[in-house]
């Protein structure tokens, strides 16, 4: 099944890397500061909730923004890729009814997209971090393999939220919930010593703390990701991955008449 994962993904790559162009520019076409708004979003995602719970409320702490952007930017990530994951086959009825694709290619197509702009804004955090007096170590190479593990798990979610999509046109709007409970959920806003010890192991259920806090370990606290607790989540994205594709090959004839 992977194998054929890996076939239909060489088999169709032009077609993959035109369609993640198409997108990103069509993201931008109809704005005035275009691809600008990758770097200004997350700065302005960052003031906001700065202003709130740092200015307004008096909370968060030494060093707050530093602390919130590193939170903010991986799971705003994370959400865009499940919401968009919901229409990514359902949107494509015309083309699924003339020709052939395999329908991951959109769900890899949204992926792209919003990993692009993430790692775009990751750019601007590291840049945000330096210019506030944080010193980065050889740790901080980690980066890229705590995104290669988020990769995996956003995968098999998306997988499912795209088939889901298909059959149920509410799950969008649920998603945008779903992600807001996400945001307070995970340790965003608060830091994980703030939160009471009686439910602080049952944060860590959720994966995107110890995403959260990994890239935070690394970045800010000069230490290493959480790597027991990614290797298991690892583990578990890749059996989510595995459930996805099968689901997929199973109705792949069939969406095209349901969208």
């Amino acid at each position: 099944m992977f194998k054929k994962l890996l076939n239909d993904w060489r088999n169709n790559k032009d077609l993959l890397y035109h369609l993640t162009v198409s997108e990103l520019k069509s993201n931008t076409a109809r704005t005035y500061l275009g691809t600008l708004w990758w770097i200004i979003d997350p700065i302005l995602y960052m003031a906001i909730y700065y202003l709130l719970v740092g200015v307004i409320l008096g909370r968060g702490g030494e060093d707050y923004a530093v602390y919130l952007f590193t939170g903010l930017i991986p799971l705003k990530w994370a959400t865009a890729c499940m919401v968009d994951a919901t229409t990514a086959i359902s949107s494509k009825a015309r083309i699924l009814q003339q020709v052939y694709v395999p329908k991951l290619t959109f769900i890899l197509v949204r992926l792209g997209v919003n990993t692009f702009k993430f790692l775009v804004s990751s750019i601007m955090m590291v840049l945000f971090l330096y210019f506030s007096g944080v010193d980065l170590t050889v740790n901080a190479l980690n980066f890229f393999i705590v995104v290669l593990f988020n990769l995996v798990l956003l995968l098999g979610i998306m997988i499912l939220m795209a088939h889901i999509g298909v059959y149920l046109k509410d799950i969008k709007n649920m998603m945008q919930y779903i992600s807001r409970t996400l945001l307070y959920l995970s340790p965003v806003l608060f830091r994980m010593e703030d939160a009471p010890e009686r439910i602080r192991e049952l944060l860590y259920l959720n994966p995107f703390t110890n995403f959260l806090v990994s890239y935070r370990n690394i970045f800010l606290y000069k230490g290493q990701p959480l790597w027991d607790n990614l290797f298991i989540i690892l583990g578990f994205s890749l059996v989510l991955l595995f459930i996805g594709i099968r689901i997929l090959n199973k109705y792949d004839k069939q969406y095209a008449k349901v969208i």
